[in-house]
């Protein structure tokens, strides 16, 4: 867990729009404010195509209607630990990956600062960084947020609920 500190901080530097590393449910994630210039940017960063879609982070189920997606039956699924879902959105058939946060320091932040992307740390195509002092080299501009706790090292596992298919 984070401390008190640590969330405070982290939450000014998402409200401020930066691109941080926070620890998740899963692995450390690149985390940024939910919106499309924010996409582009961390895409940049892991040298991926910018319109490369990303995984969102809620706090809660009603957030859902902010990401532009109805309450379905797939919904469930985002209780199941460390699962992603990959929904349609109401607006031009896009669709989202999203996955509900069960860490409460991290939950904390998104009731805060609404939500935010997480992506594994790592430049497109290359193994996920998880080791601290591969995190703070992987670019000193960006703040690593570390708590006492190990990550489990594993990726969610992802369920695309147009084709009903477990994607991961």
């Amino acid at each position: 867990m984070l401390s008190k500190d640590l969330i405070i901080k982290a939450t000014n530097a998402l409200i401020e729009n930066e691109i941080i590393i926070l620890p998740t449910d899963t692995i450390y994630g690149l985390s940024a404010i939910w919106n499309f210039e924010n996409e582009k940017r961390i895409n940049n960063i892991k040298n991926a195509n910018e319109e490369k879609p990303l995984i969102v982070l809620i706090s809660n189920i009603e957030q859902l209607t902010i990401l532009g997606i109805e309450k379905n039956e797939f919904v469930d699924l985002l209780f199941n630990e460390s699962t992603t879902v990959i929904f349609k959105t109401k607006s031009n058939n896009k669709t989202i990956a999203v996955r509900l946060i069960i860490r409460n320091d991290i939950k904390k932040i998104i009731e805060k600062t609404g939500p935010i992307f997480s992506t594994s740390v790592n430049l497109h195509g290359e193994q996920p960084i998880n080791e601290k002092d591969e995190l703070i080299n992987f670019d000193r501009s960006i703040n690593v947020y570390f708590d006492k706790v190990i990550t489990n090292n594993k990726p969610s596992k992802i369920y695309n609920s147009i084709t009903n298919i477990w994607v991961r």
